[in-house]
């Protein structure tokens, strides 16, 4: 009797440690520090932003290439060439030439090559923050996957102690064996979910892992509900369309179909090609008594616009810089939805959190009871994994409410370009020389 005593305390204190084992609170500055570094070695280290940042330097090359006119030219001519010496009447030619711009294609060169460089820096901050919001969300994957892999192994932990309990009631002859089966089922059954659970939660730091390298760092239980008070959701039932205009996504964006524009229109002025200038110098030999000299000359090529393929160049232009127009249009529209979606989805995980917090607080000392009707015999084994169980589905769900309402967050604070609303790097990847 007093080992079933031993066993009955057991069950009340494993009862009593549901809650505050799978939800100790941390300080908020730390989780922020702890994910902030996350995110700034993913930008450090990533390789796809590596990538990313290399496809971005070699396509605003490729443009400020279009905008230059072409290289200067270099030409030696030598006639009269033949057997061991050179003909009497040999002339040599030297030519120095360059194609450029006419004052008309000027200014659309120019214009390219600002939009170019406007727009890599803004390539460049985007694809970062990018790799920020990516680390971000697998850190929140990862911080889920702890909270709900310890609320499964504190709820092994009851299901051993009040198997525990009924075998030693089992020995002394108070229920029958078919009881301790049926709990024993139970226990199985638990510890195959918490296996799967710890699988994904090493998939989860794997996949964290592989974002941010050695520099992912430690995510720890309790960080879910300590990002959640660290952050914010905007207030108001709508996004504003300017503010989102003001944000990284739609600035990349403009930034785009402007860049697509003033290709359009410098290929659109020289469709006919560029003019070349050239200066000559000409050594004539002297012959038949005449003495030699050196002469020099002067070449001005210009295009003149004739031709089908200079038309249909002209055509394609338009047809992409109304391309550009259209597809900047469709940008908004996706920003808004996506921002008009973060923002239910975010007050919709808020008002599951104010439902749930009562239930939360009552945890404890509903926990507390329930176990010591237990441990007294007020109610059977059924009705206690039961009861714990929907305990547990509380907890569940506070998990889930706080995790979705954390990554519309994320999505907000990236539309946005605001690190209020989520903790994100204040700088961008850093800059290169272009």
């Amino acid at each position: 009797m007093r080992a079933l005593v031993c066993v009955f305390s057991a069950v009340l204190g494993a009862g009593s440690f549901v809650v505050s084992a799978v939800e100790p609170t941390h300080e908020a500055g730390d989780v922020v520090a702890r994910l902030i570094a996350a995110q700034e070695a993913a930008m450090g280290e990533y390789p796809g932003l590596m990538a990313r940042q290399a496809e971005v330097t070699a396509e605003a090359a490729a443009l400020r290439g279009e905008a230059a006119a072409g290289p200067p030219f270099l030409e030696w001519q030598s006639e009269g060439l033949g057997g061991s010496n050179r003909k009497p009447n040999a002339a040599d030619y030297l030519r120095v030439g360059t194609p450029f711009n006419f004052p008309g294609q000027i200014g659309k060169a120019r214009a390219l090559v600002k939009h170019a460089d406007s727009w890599v820096v803004t390539a460049r901050d985007v694809a970062g923050l990018t790799a920020a919001a990516e680390a971000g969300r697998r850190w929140i994957d990862v911080a889920a996957s702890l909270e709900l892999a310890a609320l499964s192994e504190a709820r092994l932990g009851r299901l051993d102690d009040a198997l525990n309990l009924q075998e030693a009631r089992y020995q002394l002859g108070e229920i029958a064996g078919t009881e301790v089966r049926q709990l024993d089922l139970e226990h199985v059954g638990e510890s195959s979910r918490l296996a799967a659970l710890r699988a994904e939660l090493k998939t989860a730091e794997a996949a964290l892992r592989e974002l941010c390298g050695s520099g992912w760092g430690t995510v720890r239980r309790g960080d879910l509900e300590a990002l959640t008070l660290a952050s914010t959701t905007p207030g108001g039932v709508a996004v504003a369309e300017n503010e989102l205009a003001d944000g990284p996504i739609l600035r990349l964006a403009s930034g785009d179909a402007e860049l697509q524009r003033s290709a359009a229109d410098l290929v659109s002025s020289t469709a006919w090609g560029r003019a070349e200038v050239e200066a000559e110098w000409e050594r004539v030999p002297a012959m038949d008594g005449l003495p030699g000299f050196d002469a020099w000359g002067f070449r001005l090529t210009v295009p003149l616009p004739l031709g089908a393929a200079g038309h249909r160049q002209r055509e394609q232009a338009r047809a992409r810089a109304d391309a550009a127009d259209a597809s900047l249009d469709l940008a908004r529209r996706e920003v808004l939805r996506s921002a008009e979606g973060a923002l239910a989805a975010a007050q919709g995980a808020a008002d599951r959190l104010r439902a749930l917090e009562p239930a939360m607080d009552e945890l404890p000392e509903l926990v507390h009871s329930m176990a010591e009707q237990f441990r007294l015999g007020a109610i059977s084994y059924l009705a206690y994994i039961d009861g714990l169980s929907r305990f547990d589905r509380i907890v569940e769900e506070t998990i889930d409410a706080r995790s979705t309402l954390l990554r519309a967050r994320l999505e907000l604070a990236v539309l946005l370009g605001d690190p209020s609303i989520f903790p994100l790097p204040d700088r961008g990847v850093d800059d290169e020389e272009d």
